[in-house]
């Protein structure tokens, strides 16, 4: 199953040859529209850029079927160019640029190795991925499912309804899963996902540095970034997985850094004839607000819980923005957000009948929504449930908050805090007032959202993956502590919170998981190419040490070195990842039916049961992800999708289906005493159109069963186990 060197080659240049157009568009569309940006924030804001390019276009291929290999390439490829056209035939002259602030060299340093370090730490769990597989609960159960059928069915309009829950993920934002998929139909196999997540944490960092760039504060707001993206809750859930938590925080931050950077410009450039005003100054005036909405529509595009700040932080500057520029700050940069971030709330409102958002309830508008039964992965639970309840805080909060942030995240949280609140009080910048009062509003929030602290009454077990979103306002509160006037004035006060943020830092890191010998020289490589190689060509092409052609030589030499690793990376990524199947079950489940469908190849595969079926569910597509995969459930209106309640309606949705091979657990849920609660094997047992080939008698949570389907079930056969079919649900 593994791509012949050929297929690797061609998938490499591909790679590559997108990287250039849309990085080429992206530079000349920056130069167009923030001339003046330099250094680190026009290479952030070139990156941004370029990923708006990117989905743009996917999501356009994905509407009209065309996400294939061929159509992805060339649709790239002539977005960038025909975009880096329009920026070159509009850029202004370059030496507009304007220099950022002077960083002493130490500062430097402490900033390059802060970022060394936090990629570093996150390669690890990466290249185990690339050996092992990705096993993270939301990675399996959704994120790369979504990614696999886009490429499946070459289009992306279409729901994929992967579970009976009431969280109807299918109606997520997806670009995350866009983006994977586009990795997956380019390679052919998703051995480059693993690593997508580095990218997004390296654009992370860059923009924590751009917070600061304007105040020469830019180290230090990257350390306070790092605190929060080399915290243990990122590397246990988002390092070498599918999640899309970094993703949606990088340009969250991205963000804020062009609505802070954007106050420090010159004014437009005017034509050589008084009365003939350059035609690009509209644009130029105009260019950070346009970046920013470019940014922040690719955060809520990746993320729903990313609409609380962005939105808080798009109403705060229209507001804020000055007598008679209120209806062109809301056009300019609500217009950009819209265009990189409404579709998948477009397409959400077109399934369900009106809502943008069907997972969410808004107030008093009975808008429409998809008739879910009441199951959830644990009991829905916000943190705002145990104010009251100190005996939680003391067994689950306070310990798992240690295991999230590390052993000083009171002080972490408190700094966080106080930080926001005095910018909001005291600060003089409006745009800053605006993203401190986002921070601390995302923070509250946080606390009365369902299932922050989910799980059995007073047993919040789910507390700890979802402090993932306390994220988003942590992470504006922290990168904005060091821009605030108390502590960047004096340069002595400025250079003192550095260090103390060193020191935090420091002692969090020390509370992430540990390092493996084995795995130093993927380590030292992914460093290099994503921090020192950049780092080390802005800083001498800044003091005039190199120029163009030693650049191109120095990264054409670091990408070729990529291609000649990744090779037999790619090659062991196919041999052995999903092997080990118990890695998908930590806590016990079928691992006879998923080393069973690990090599199967082009079988339409339908699944049934409880969570350790369908949380697992992207074992199921195997090796090179050509099985169809499919919970067998009863679809109803405005992307509906239930649990079949009786034997006759369950065979008549696994005729529907096609299968074949249907993959169950005993019941549906792993409790008798839990509601929908309904025996699936007794269901299947005794009907001779399924060849039962694997029984796993599994004590923890229940058994599960493998069959052949080798014919039609006979839905009148209900009777021979007891079946009444009564209130039966239809067979469409």
């Amino acid at each position: 199953m593994t791509p012949t060197f050929g297929a690797y080659l061609g998938g490499c240049l591909a790679v590559l040859a997108l990287a250039a157009s849309l990085g080429f568009g992206g530079y000349w569309l920056r130069r167009w529209m923030v001339p003046e940006f330099s250094g680190a924030l026009a290479r952030l804001a070139e990156v941004v850029i370029a990923c708006a390019l990117l989905i743009l276009t996917l999501q356009l291929l994905g509407s009209v079927g065309a996400f294939r290999l061929g159509w992805i390439i060339v649709g790239c490829i002539a977005t960038g160019l025909i975009a880096a056209a329009i920026g070159r035939r509009y850029a202004a002259p370059s030496d507009r640029e304007v220099e950022a602030p002077s960083v002493k060299q130490w500062h430097l340093l402490v900033a390059i190795g802060v970022a060394s370090w936090t990629v570093a730490e996150w390669s690890f769990p990466s290249q185990l991925s690339l050996d092992q597989g990705m096993f993270g609960g939301d990675t399996t159960w959704y994120h790369m499912p979504f990614a696999a059928r886009f490429v499946q069915e070459g289009g992306i309009l279409d729901l994929h309804l992967t579970d009976p829950l009431r969280l109807a993920a299918w109606y997520y934002p997806q670009s995350s899963e866009l983006v994977n998929a586009a990795g997956i139909a380019v390679m052919q196999n998703d051995w480059l996902s693993p690593l997508l997540n580095m990218f997004w944490l390296t654009v992370g960092l860059l923009a924590s540095w751009c917070v600061g760039r304007p105040y020469g504060v830019a180290p230090a707001t990257l350390v306070a970034g790092a605190i929060v993206f080399d915290a243990g809750i990122f590397i246990e859930t988002q390092a070498g997985e599918g999640r899309n938590d970094v993703m949606a925080l990088a340009f969250l931050v991205a963000f804020a850094a062009f609505l802070i950077n954007g106050h420090q410009r010159r004014a437009p450039t005017t034509g050589a004839v008084a009365d003939k005003p350059d035609p690009r100054a509209a644009l130029l005036d105009r260019g950070p607000l346009i970046l920013a909405g470019i940014a922040g529509g690719l955060a809520i595009s990746v993320k729903l819980t990313l609409l609380a700040p962005v939105g808080l932080v798009y109403v705060g500057v229209i507001l804020f923005s000055g007598k008679g520029r209120q209806i062109t700050t809301a056009l300019w940069m609500g217009g950009a957000m819209a265009v990189t971030g409404a579709f998948w709330y477009v397409r959400a409102m077109v399934h369900s009948g009106g809502n943008p958002a069907p997972q969410l309830k808004f107030g008093p508008l009975n808008l429409p929504q998809p008739d879910q039964m009441p199951l959830d992965p644990r009991d829905r639970f916000s943190v705002a449930h145990y104010l009251g309840e100190p005996s939680v805080y003391r067994k689950w909060f306070f310990p798992e908050l240690d295991n999230a942030l590390g052993p000083l995240w009171p002080l972490i949280l408190i700094m966080a805090g106080v930080a926001a609140v005095y910018i909001v009080v005291r600060s003089r910048n409006r745009i800053l007032r605006v993203l401190a009062a986002s921070a601390l509003v995302t923070a509250i929030v946080y606390v009365f959202t369902p299932l922050t602290a989910a799980g059995p009454e007073f047993e919040p077990r789910g507390f700890f993956t979802n402090t993932r979103y306390l994220m988003p306002g942590l992470v504006m509160a922290l990168v904005l502590l060091p821009v605030s006037r108390a502590l960047r004035a004096p340069e002595r006060r400025a250079e003192a919170t550095l260090v103390f943020l060193l020191a935090v830092y420091a002692i969090t890191v020390l509370a992430t998981p540990r390092w493996y010998p084995g795995l130093i020289a993927g380590t030292i490589f992914l460093t290099l190419a994503l921090v020192w190689m950049p780092a080390g060509i802005g800083y001498l092409r800044g003091v005039g040490r190199i120029g163009t052609g030693a650049t191109v030589a120095i990264i054409a030499g670091v990408l070729a070195l990529g291609v000649i690793l990744g090779r037999a990376q790619q090659v062991q990524y196919m041999e052995k990842h999903y092997q080990r199947a118990s890695l998908f079950l930590q806590e016990g489940g079928p691992i006879e039916t998923f080393e069973f469908t690990r090599d199967l190849r082009d079988k339409r595969i339908g699944i049934a049961g409880s969570g350790e079926i369908y949380f697992s569910q992207y074992g199921f597509y195997g090796v090179d992800l050509s099985n169809w995969v499919e919970f067998v459930g009863v679809p109803g209106p405005r992307g509906t999708y239930r649990l079949a309640t009786t034997c006759r309606g369950f065979r008549n949705r696994v005729n529907a289906g096609n299968y074949d091979y249907l993959a169950i657990s005993q019941f549906t849920r792993d409790s008798p005493e839990q509601p929908y609660n309904y025996p699936l094997r007794a269901w299947t047992r005794e009907d001779p159109a399924l060849r039962e080939i694997i029984a796993e008698n599994i004590i923890s949570p229940q058994p599960a069963y493998v069959y052949e389907v080798v014919g039609e079930m006979d839905p009148n056969g209900c009777a021979d186990v007891g079946e009444d079919d009564e209130g039966e649900e239809p067979a469409s």
